[in-house]
């Protein structure tokens, strides 16, 4: 088999798999000792995307656009189905963000993994100059790892490094998000919630960067964040859950899923959130308890990666 049709059936795979797309490649009938040409054209089936970068978050000072009065609807389907309108826009604005990155990072990866194929099919003829990752692209890149916390180890290759960055560069359901924020604000009722924009009872750890809690324990100084927004506070607590260590293993379960192109659901990535409050599994119980109570899951979104 000669190694032109060889690497159109790379690129119809790749582009498939990347972009959804088959394209229609007709080959040349060739001899057998035909020479193979212009093999570099190939390698440039996957454009180079740009990489987003999104705003961060800044704690320390709630503005006057404050959440909705929810304590003033006395009916409890009434209050849930408001605070759904409410939060729900903020929740998608937040995973679609994330959503660009990945993709950002998914499309570095094809390119990478296209190259060692045409290097591998044609190792002579193939022009490594045209998929090798840019300078600027590795900056992005360590720009990235230092928005999510990665710290690459040492003589990690690029593609150690996506693959890494990918585990935490990924969304939240939405009954997820819901079920905490109900939890922690009380359905939008606490001080915090409605004073610092914190619907996730969210902690920092410097002076001024939040409201001292009533009942904070003797010899501790944590502070409860204040939020410019309420959607500045959705965005940072999914860049928590995809940044801290303390929720490793629900990185872990959502990866496995993406492995297998199977769907990961909130009740099950809430078991990866015993370290998120004092009381364990009892937390992670009662959150899954709300997911099925309130029928979350029917909000959760199928994000493309």
């Amino acid at each position: 088999m000669s190694s032109l049709p060889l690497l159109v059936c790379v690129t119809i795979i790749l582009s498939s798999a990347v972009f959804g797309i088959a394209p229609q490649i007709k080959t040349p009938d060739l001899p057998p000792s035909a020479p193979v040409v212009a093999l570099v054209v190939v390698a440039a089936a996957l454009p180079v995307i740009t990489p987003y970068h999104p705003r961060p978050v800044r704690l320390g000072g709630a503005s006057d656009y404050v959440p909705p009065e929810f304590a003033l609807l006395r009916d409890t389907s009434a209050r849930k189905q408001a605070f759904y309108t409410y939060m729900l826009p903020m929740i998608y604005a937040a995973n679609a963000e994330i959503t660009f990155e990945r993709q950002w990072l998914l499309n570095m990866s094809a390119r990478l993994q296209e190259a060692q194929m045409l290097e591998a099919a044609a190792p002579v003829m193939a022009d490594s100059s045209a998929t090798l990752v840019e300078s600027k692209e590795l900056l992005a890149l360590t720009r990235m790892e230092r928005r999510y916390r990665q710290k690459p180890k040492r003589g990690a290759t690029v593609e150690d490094r996506l693959e890494q960055l990918l585990l935490r560069v990924d969304v939240v359901p939405a009954s997820l998000v819901l079920a905490q924020a109900a939890k922690e604000s009380g359905w939008g009722r606490s001080r915090f919630a409605r004073e610092g924009n914190n619907f996730f009872g969210i902690w920092c750890f410097y002076k001024d960067c939040g409201m001292t809690p009533e009942r904070r324990d003797h010899g501790r100084f944590h502070e409860v964040a204040m939020f410019d927004t309420v959607e500045e506070g959705v965005r940072y607590y999914i860049r928590t859950i995809n940044s801290h260590i303390a929720y490793d293993g629900l990185r872990e379960t959502r990866g496995i899923a993406r492995q297998q192109d199977e769907p990961f659901a909130g009740e099950e990535l809430a078991s990866g959130l015993l370290r998120y409050s004092e009381r364990g599994l009892m937390y992670v119980n009662e959150i899954q308890s709300m997911i099925r109570y309130n029928q979350l899951q029917r909000f959760t979104r199928e994000w493309s990666a």
